[in-house]
Protein backbone atom coordinates (compact mmCIF):
# COMPACT_ATOMS: atom_id res chain seq x y z
CA UNK A 1 0.00 0.00 0.00
CA UNK A 2 2.87 2.56 0.89
CA UNK A 3 3.93 2.16 -2.60
CA UNK A 4 0.68 3.30 -4.02
CA UNK A 5 0.81 6.06 -2.24
CA UNK A 6 4.51 6.68 -3.58
CA UNK A 7 3.79 6.61 -6.36
CA UNK A 8 0.43 8.49 -6.56
CA UNK A 9 2.57 11.20 -4.39
CA UNK A 10 5.44 11.55 -7.47
CA UNK A 11 2.98 11.19 -10.28
CA UNK A 12 1.32 14.89 -8.41
CA UNK A 13 4.38 15.95 -7.70
CA UNK A 14 5.63 15.72 -11.57
CA UNK A 15 2.06 17.13 -12.65
CA UNK A 16 2.44 19.67 -9.92
CA UNK A 17 5.96 20.97 -11.01
CA UNK A 18 5.01 20.66 -15.30
CA UNK A 19 1.92 22.67 -14.24
CA UNK A 20 4.59 25.42 -12.36
CA UNK A 21 6.95 25.20 -15.51
CA UNK A 22 3.90 26.25 -17.66
CA UNK A 23 2.81 28.89 -15.54
CA UNK A 24 5.50 30.35 -15.45
CA UNK A 25 6.35 30.29 -19.18
CA UNK A 26 2.89 31.50 -20.11
CA UNK A 27 3.32 34.40 -17.49
CA UNK A 28 6.44 35.16 -19.45
CA UNK A 29 5.06 34.99 -22.76
CA UNK A 30 2.47 37.22 -21.58
CA UNK A 31 -0.63 34.98 -21.92
CA UNK A 32 -3.08 35.49 -19.38
CA UNK A 33 -5.68 32.66 -20.49
CA UNK A 34 -3.07 29.84 -19.98
CA UNK A 35 -1.22 31.41 -17.08
CA UNK A 36 -4.61 31.24 -15.36
CA UNK A 37 -5.30 27.59 -16.50
CA UNK A 38 -2.19 26.47 -14.98
CA UNK A 39 -2.79 28.51 -11.40
CA UNK A 40 -6.14 26.57 -11.54
CA UNK A 41 -4.78 23.47 -12.88
CA UNK A 42 -2.21 23.64 -9.58
CA UNK A 43 -5.22 24.23 -6.97
CA UNK A 44 -7.04 21.38 -8.31
CA UNK A 45 -3.71 18.89 -8.36
CA UNK A 46 -3.54 20.41 -4.60
CA UNK A 47 -7.12 19.33 -3.71
CA UNK A 48 -6.49 15.95 -5.30
CA UNK A 49 -3.54 15.47 -3.45
CA UNK A 50 -5.03 16.72 0.02
CA UNK A 51 -8.50 14.08 -1.24
CA UNK A 52 -5.63 11.10 -1.62
CA UNK A 53 -4.14 12.14 1.44
CA UNK A 54 -7.69 11.37 3.62
CA UNK A 55 -8.38 8.30 1.90
CA UNK A 56 -5.15 6.72 2.43
CA UNK A 57 -4.08 8.03 6.00
CA UNK A 58 -6.86 5.51 7.64
CA UNK A 59 -5.86 2.75 5.06
CA UNK A 60 -2.07 2.80 6.16
CA UNK A 61 -2.90 2.75 9.85
CA UNK A 62 -5.17 -0.27 9.37
CA UNK A 63 -2.08 -1.65 7.45
CA UNK A 64 -0.45 -2.16 10.51
CA UNK A 65 -2.87 -4.24 12.29
CA UNK A 66 -1.01 -7.51 12.11
CA UNK A 67 -4.08 -9.89 10.33
CA UNK A 68 -4.24 -7.41 7.34
CA UNK A 69 -0.67 -6.74 7.07
CA UNK A 70 -0.06 -10.53 6.57
CA UNK A 71 -2.58 -10.28 4.04
CA UNK A 72 -1.05 -7.11 2.45
CA UNK A 73 2.38 -8.47 1.84
CA UNK A 74 0.79 -11.94 0.98
CA UNK A 75 -1.19 -10.17 -1.71
CA UNK A 76 2.06 -7.98 -2.26
CA UNK A 77 4.14 -10.88 -3.14
CA UNK A 78 0.84 -12.23 -6.00
CA UNK A 79 1.51 -8.77 -7.66
CA UNK A 80 4.96 -9.28 -8.41
CA UNK A 81 4.76 -12.62 -9.76
CA UNK A 82 1.92 -11.15 -11.48
CA UNK A 83 4.11 -7.84 -12.70
CA UNK A 84 6.97 -10.28 -13.49
CA UNK A 85 4.70 -13.00 -15.68
CA UNK A 86 3.19 -9.55 -17.43
CA UNK A 87 6.68 -8.13 -18.36
CA UNK A 88 8.63 -11.38 -19.29
CA UNK A 89 5.34 -11.89 -21.76
CA UNK A 90 5.74 -8.41 -23.64
CA UNK A 91 9.78 -8.86 -23.63
CA UNK A 92 9.00 -12.15 -25.56
CA UNK A 93 6.35 -11.00 -27.57
CA UNK A 94 8.57 -7.52 -28.07
CA UNK A 95 11.74 -9.74 -28.99
CA UNK A 96 9.39 -11.62 -31.31
CA UNK A 97 7.80 -9.01 -33.05
CA UNK A 98 11.35 -7.33 -33.51
CA UNK A 99 12.12 -11.04 -35.42
CA UNK A 100 14.57 -12.35 -32.60
CA UNK A 101 14.12 -15.66 -31.27
CA UNK A 102 14.60 -16.25 -27.34
CA UNK A 103 13.60 -20.13 -27.46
Amino acid sequence: MREIVTIISGVIALISAGLAFFAYSSYRQKAPSLFALCAAGLIVTGIVFKLCNLIFRPILALSNLSIIGGLNKMLGAVMGAVEAAALSFLLYYGLDHMGIYVL
